[in-house]
């Protein structure tokens, strides 16, 4: 059993989270990198027209949803900090979610459940 992602400084990267779901509870830090997904698609420039969920990637210049996690921004004070569509310029900053990494959303490994977050 993996002890990554028990703190923001200890958090599972992009990578460990895809190949380590499902994981309830746990820190995963990457790349603030897109939003307004779909099954099929995701938008990598502004301006983003859903608050609702942002793309987590591996590194800044990431532009491959593939490579990334999907992340549901619950209502309230996590969706207002971090959406696109209010926030423009959280795109390709670092940021550190605590939430439960599910096996699918939008068709790519999730984040849901989020609680919590480190910019």
């Amino acid at each position: 059993v993996s002890s990554k992602g028990t703190s923001c400084d200890n958090a599972m990267t992009v990578a460990q989270a895809k190949s380590d779901s499902p994981q309830v509870g746990v820190w995963v830090s990457g790349y603030i990198v897109g939003g307004d997904l779909t099954s099929a698609s995701a938008s990598f420039n502004p301006p983003f027209k859903s608050q609702t969920n942002i793309l987590l990637g591996p590194k800044s210049s990431t532009s491959d949803r593939e490579v990334c996690v999907a992340v549901q921004l619950p209502a309230g004070a996590v969706r207002d900090a971090l959406n696109l569509v209010s926030n423009p310029d959280l795109r390709g900053r670092k940021v550190c979610l605590r939430g439960d990494v599910v096996d699918s959303y939008f068709g790519l490994v999730g984040l849901k459940s989020v609680d919590d977050y480190v910019l």
